[in-house]
């Protein structure tokens, strides 16, 4: 049996969008540093970076590992740790912390999650009754909303902000983010408000969560909200209370909800894990090992065949698909002159066109570009 107060506990959360870690006191349960990050593809080099601001916070310390999330398998295996299963890790945090919990919603990155919860045999402690996940689609997520901040020229930080000063709710499919531009374009052309889209892009974030996942399952409170997209965007949190129709003591936010499942982890290790014959490491330990792995995955040959094996094939398929020149027609005038012409305008939803021609038809000039919703351009 390893001696767990002899050294933390640290839970590390690889997701697919994001890495978090929780440095956990052992028998108090004390969050000691958490850390949030988000990753872009970089999963291993980001976990360097979230060792080591937890060691900027707390210093290099003897310390004992479990590894979760959707991109944990690899680093749990290489630094020979547990690995616990996202909703397990949860479910871990929950019970410890939140035992009056009935069901936990948690978006993240690129899933979102419905775990319902009741008390065990006991009395005095929660089990899982059942747990609902969407599927590979990423809609009514972390990256759902960023796809719609992008499109409305929003940063992600500020989308809660546009949101709770929304009044007007538009229908917006949270299916997924090709359903949602869809619905958001011609809002968009039309002037809406990118107050009032935010807002109802929320909406359609919790109606495609309490529809897509309780799938008939009584969502009974207490209800405890998780994840990055509910802790950075609290007027989400208040549209889910708004549809549940609950407040107050049914609603539990509980402290850095983004780094939830990072804390279960850690707490996994006294809770599931206190039989094991685990090894101790120390912070800086884990970091360079990571390191390592990073380097290693970095550094990688794909044995995968060459689009061209040689720099004629290369060059014989640029020549093939290369671009056409532009027209020609305007060179044979100089500024001032007159010049009969015939110009089209094509405004479309989503891009405007321009083409230029003489009276023979012949192309003079042309433009093509998105209008990002502005379909008046000044030039």
């Amino acid at each position: 049996m390893t001696d767990s107060n002899a050294q933390i506990l640290v839970g590390i959360d690889v997701g697919s969008t994001t890495v978090k870690a929780a440095a956990v006191k052992p028998s108090t349960h004390e969050i000691l540093s958490a850390t949030y990050r988000r990753h872009h593809a970089h999963q291993l080099e980001t976990a360097v970076a979230v060792l080591d601001d937890v060691m900027a916070e707390i210093g290099d310390q003897p310390a004992l590992i479990a590894v979760t999330g959707s991109g944990g398998k690899e680093l749990a295996g290489a630094l020979d740790v547990p690995y616990v299963q996202e909703v397990i890790a949860n479910s871990v945090a929950v019970a410890t912390h939140y035992p009056s919990a009935r069901v936990a919603i948690e978006l993240g990155g690129q899933d979102a999650k419905m775990i319902f919860f009741e008390p065990s045999f006991d009395k005095e402690s929660l089990k899982v009754a059942d747990m609902r996940m969407n599927g590979s689609c990423a809609g009514g997520t972390g990256a759902f909303l960023d796809e719609i901040a992008a499109l409305l020229k929003i940063p992600v930080e500020q989308l809660d902000a546009a949101a709770s000063k929304g009044t007007t709710l538009y229908s917006i499919s949270g299916r997924c983010g090709v359903f949602a531009k869809t619905d958001i374009q011609p809002l968009i052309n039309q002037g809406a408000a990118k107050e009032d889209i935010a807002l109802s892009t929320f909406h359609a974030v919790a109606k495609q969560t309490l529809g897509g996942l309780a799938q008939g399952l009584d969502v009974i409170p207490p209800v405890i909200f998780e994840g990055g997209p509910l802790t950075f965007n609290p007027t989400l949190v208040d549209v889910f209370k708004q549809r549940l129709h609950i407040s107050g003591s049914d609603v539990i936010v509980p402290k850095q909800p983004e780094i939830i499942v990072a804390r279960g982890a850690a707490l996994s290790l006294e809770k599931l894990f206190d039989d094991a014959d685990l090894t101790p490491t120390t912070l800086a330990n884990a970091r360079e090992a990571v390191r390592a792995i990073a380097s290693v995955g970095t550094h990688h040959t794909s044995s995968s065949k060459p689009f061209f094996a040689t720099d004629e094939e290369l060059a014989a398929f640029r020549a093939a698909h290369a671009i056409a020149p532009d027209p020609a027609g305007c060179a044979a005038f100089e500024r001032g002159d007159t010049v009969k012409a015939y110009l089209g305008v094509d405004s479309g939803s989503t891009t405007t066109k321009f083409a230029l021609v003489d009276e023979e038809g012949n192309l003079l000039d042309s433009f093509y570009a998105s209008n990002e919703g502005e379909l008046v351009w000044h030039s």
